[in-house]
């Protein structure tokens, strides 16, 4: 799709009131037969990453795979 339409197409929804944009949620829904989205609390998954190298140095070696 366009990336000018989709960037139309955003600022219009969000100058909708909360209420229209909660009416266009649930017809998009209801019309395409989507699951309605459920909040999930990443707090959850959060933890602390402890690396045997410098963090910087592991970046690079992974940036490196890409290419």
């Amino acid at each position: 799709m366009n990336i000018q339409l989709v960037a139309l197409i955003k600022q219009l929804i969000l100058a909708l009131s909360p209420e229209e944009q909660d009416w266009l949620k649930a017809q998009l829904v209801t019309k395409n037969n989507l699951p309605v989205a459920r909040v999930v609390d990443l707090n959850l998954f959060s933890g602390i990453l402890q690396l045997q190298e410098d963090p910087l140095e592991f970046q690079r070696q992974i940036r490196d795979e890409w290419t």
